[in-house]
């Protein structure tokens, strides 16, 4: 039975791996600051990459990121506090590309004059590759249209910033050393809590200093985003050659403020 499943699994996997080749959708994430009152439209460039014609539809909704792994669930238009859903459009909505043509979608945000625009907002624009129904059946719970099955959906997240959000602000509330994939493998991992009004694109990184030898290392950088009330953590690997000896380890988070970074340190031993 687990033998089935798994199989099943594997062939849902891979038919979805060679949809999202077989399609390009750049950029993936579109950021706005837009006053309350007034508009601004952005491109987006979907690339039929297959042999065949293929038909889109585009539509709105909103989506969460709980918990500090980075993960977002989808929500219907209107069901979060920060909706961007009902502000956005799509020009064209539906269309069809064929073998190897692109197409630039606009995507327009309008906001109204009213106190709530004054807040972030953030969204999902779901871009779904359907096929025309080809008899007259029942299209049941994945029906997009008359006539139209929907097949498999790209996500693009979308995010709106007034230009008076400006509070910038962030904070380490974990720094530890965490289990990595295999047993022999360490890792540290930072977590970041964005305690500001506004959307924030951080970057963060570790360092560590040999104190016997005072030699020091960095790891490569990870970015993220971290919505306002949220939090994030990113987890580093350390080199399994790290000479044995006492480390001082940092982890830095740069938030984008134009004063501050957030640090913090442990100490490690390596025998």
């Amino acid at each position: 039975m687990n033998k089935a499943i798994n199989a099943l699994l594997f062939l849902v996997i891979l038919i979805s791996t060679v949809r999202a080749q077989s399609v390009s959708v750049a950029p993936s994430r579109i950021y706005y600051k837009v006053n309350p009152g007034e508009s601004k439209t952005q491109s987006l460039k979907i690339t039929n990459n297959s042999s065949k014609k293929q038909a889109f539809q585009i539509t709105f909704g909103d989506f969460a990121a709980p918990g500090s792994t980075g993960k977002s669930t989808l929500l219907k238009p209107g069901e979060s506090p920060n909706s961007l859903a009902k502000n956005i459009s799509a020009n064209p909505s539906f269309f069809e590309l064929e073998a190897g043509e692109s197409k630039d979608v606009q995507v327009i945000l309008e906001l109204p004059n009213l106190p709530e625009s004054n807040k972030v907002k953030w969204g999902t624009m779901l871009i779904k590759l359907a096929k025309e129904r080809s008899e007259a059946a029942n299209l049941g719970s994945n029906s997009v249209g008359m006539g139209i099955i929907e097949t498999f959906q790209f996500v693009v997240h979308l995010f709106q910033t007034p230009p008076s959000v400006t509070l910038k602000q962030a904070e380490i509330v974990s720094f530890k050393q965490v289990d990595g994939v295999t047993p022999t493998e360490r890792a540290v991992a930072i977590v970041t809590k964005n305690t500001g009004e506004a959307i924030l694109d951080c970057a963060s990184y570790v360092e560590y200093v040999n104190l016997k030898t005072g030699k020091k290392e960095r790891l490569k950088p990870a970015g993220f985003t971290v919505l306002p009330g949220g939090s994030r953590e990113m987890k580093f690997v350390l080199p399994t050659d790290m000479a044995q000896g006492k480390y001082t380890v940092t982890g830095v988070v740069d938030y984008g403020s134009k004063e501050d970074v957030q640090a913090a340190e442990m100490d490690l031993e390596i025998k």
